[in-house]
């Protein structure tokens, strides 16, 4: 009987020491693998110094172009290679506009600096890297998802600076009404483990890029997924929606894309993301508004028809 009684406790136990060995053996296997990775990434763009550090502005232009502002691409949330990810959008508007893509600290090829990710510290460290990198001002901003809270404090703080706003569904203040720090720790325990690389849980995108492309798409995801600056950008996130809640920017001309995250998503979810938009987008006399039934990652699944929506806006303008 006591035999019997302690089989359960050793099967547990077994089960537990399984666990542990396929935890060990998967954390091993990643890190080692960004050791022998980290040769091949092969940086493309401009790398500037900002406060000891280098961040990454990528410039794409088909074409000399004097007189139309540039577009300015900021990534949302833990977007892990900007310059790759959005392409199949940017590259659609680079015949007629030059194309900046921001690589903030731990994001594509900037490095990772633990600098506070405060929204006044980030767009100021973006404006020095522009500035660095032979850009000026004024700029079409295009902000997706959390990196609208940037382009809001820089409309606001420098209006002269910032020629329009063209939203890639925007997480605006009233979007963010609640702490979930817990879960972003946890895909974060889940990342140091390696289980980015499954792609079950981290589908890398190949969209409109060439094989080689990819495989920088590839290597800089497994490098930089929820990394220390992305991790601390999503802990401050509460406390820069709050910074920028009241900062009032009518005056600027706005696009913006929304999506209800596609039909297949949770219902009070999304309705509650579209009305904080729609509310967002009612503060404006000049704001046009274009709602998508897709993913978060509109330009996957509209890239085409955005392209056309947004030159037509911006040549609406000039």
């Amino acid at each position: 009987m006591k035999k019997e009684s302690r089989r359960p406790i050793k099967i547990v136990i077994y089960f537990l020491r399984s666990i542990l060995a396929v935890l060990i053996i998967m954390v091993s296997y990643h890190h080692i693998r960004l050791a022998i990775d980290k040769p091949e990434i092969k940086s493309i763009g401009t790398l500037v110094e900002i406060k000891g550090y280098h961040m990454n502005i990528y410039i794409e232009s088909r074409k000399e172009i004097q007189d139309n502002p540039a577009i300015v691409l900021l990534s949302g949330s833990g977007v892990s290679s900007p310059i790759y990810d959005y392409k199949v959008l940017y590259s659609k508007l680079a015949d007629d506009y030059k194309v900046a893509v921001v690589e903030k600290f731990g994001y594509g090829y900037s490095d990772i600096s633990g600098i506070s990710r405060d929204v006044a510290v980030m767009v100021e460290e973006s404006r020095e890297a522009l500035a660095k990198a032979g850009e000026s001002a004024p700029y079409v901003l295009m902000p997706h998802s959390m990196s609208a809270l940037e382009a809001i404090y820089w409309a606001y703080t420098y209006p002269e600076e910032v020629h329009a706003v063209i939203g890639l569904d925007m997480a605006v203040p009233e979007s963010y009404d609640k702490d979930n720090i817990a879960s972003i720790t946890l895909m974060k325990m889940g990342a140091f483990f390696g289980f980015h690389r499954f792609e079950m849980f981290n589908p890398i995108s190949n969209m409109g890029l060439t094989k080689e492309e990819y495989e920088q798409n590839r290597l800089l995801n497994y490098k930089n997924a929820l990394n220390k600056d992305v991790y601390n950008e999503c802990k401050m996130v509460l406390k820069n929606a709050d910074t920028v809640k009241d900062m009032e920017i009518s005056d600027i001309p706005m696009l913006m894309f929304t999506t209800n995250l596609g039909s297949g998503g949770d219902e009070i979810w999304s309705s509650d993301w579209v009305m904080a938009q729609e509310n967002f987008a009612e503060k404006f006399d000049n704001c046009v508004q274009i709602e998508y039934d897709c993913g978060h990652n509109l330009h996957y699944y509209k890239s085409g028809e955005m392209a056309e929506t947004i030159l037509h806006f911006l040549n609406s303008l000039n």
